[in-house]
């Protein structure tokens, strides 16, 4: 592209001092002249200047014409017979020199930067959330075990509703130390997040091994009335009731219960 423009402005410039040669010879008068590309003009000198004033013409239309594969829309800001701007290969964004080929600065500014992926959306905090953590945080501080600090900080993310920093701690927690009396909330609160981040398979099975694992456990009723909820949300209503009822038959004095006889009452 840039071997074009530079042969379409020479062929202009060689127009250019065509005409001022052809008007120099009508100033010095004569019978015959040689015209642009070397031919005879004979005639009069009205004629001759006739002829003339035609080729410049012709020059002129074809210079625009040259000037019109290079930006029609540049040309018809110009001027009648200003020279066509030669413009320079690959120029540099900032109006300085072209970029050097390999310069890493320049392919630095070329290249646009990696774009992030989002970070995974918040669980919504409502009050239920804020009280359940407010809880476990203070039956964790009645435990001494090793992995209570863990636990703490993991709880303080959630607090926060920050899944993404309480996770690596809770799947610790799950997988190191089945035994710990903190185990079971921590997968509890693990299959809570999966469900806040839309994961909601996982977040069913996860709260089933709640109840299967820790049939005893304070989080297994709980574990029951979070897996009816997600059923409902998926459009399973037959295993949302299964859930709901088995947590009425199973925890009768629960909290959870009372509000599984209400949402069982609601689906009918």
């Amino acid at each position: 592209m840039r071997a074009l423009v530079i042969q379409q402005n020479r062929a202009i410039e060689s127009m250019k001092r065509e005409v001022q040669r052809m008007r120099a010879e009508l100033e010095t008068g004569g019978t015959r002249t040689s015209g642009a590309g070397g031919e005879i003009v004979e005639g009069t000198p009205q004629e001759r200047i006739h002829q003339l004033e035609g080729k410049i013409e012709q020059l002129e239309s074809s210079s625009k014409e040259i000037g019109m594969t290079l930006d029609p829309n540049a040309m018809s800001q110009l001027p009648p017979g200003a020279p066509i701007p030669v413009l320079p290969e690959n120029p540099s964004p900032s109006g300085g020199p072209p970029p050097t080929p390999g310069d890493p600065t320049q392919m630095a500014r070329a290249t646009p930067p990696p774009t992030a992926p989002p970070p995974p959306p918040l669980p919504t905090i409502d009050d239920e959330w804020r009280r359940e953590v407010a809880q476990d945080q203070a039956v964790a501080g009645t435990i001494d075990v090793p992995e209570r600090a863990a636990f703490q900080s993991a709880m303080q993310g959630l607090a926060q509703g920050d899944c993404g920093r309480a996770g690596p701690q809770l799947n610790g927690l799950t997988s190191r130390s089945q035994g710990s009396p903190l185990a079971d909330n921590a997968l509890y609160w693990q299959a809570r997040c999966n469900a806040a981040r839309g994961d909601m398979n996982k977040a069913v099975t996860e709260f089933y091994d709640v109840v299967t694992r820790y049939p005893k456990s304070d989080k297994a009723p709980a574990a029951l009335w979070q897996q009816g909820l997600l059923f409902i949300r998926m459009g399973n209503s037959p295993d949302a009731r299964l859930a709901l009822s088995k947590l009425i038959k199973d925890y009768p004095g629960s909290s959870e219960a009372g509000l599984a006889r209400q949402k069982l009452a609601d689906l009918e």
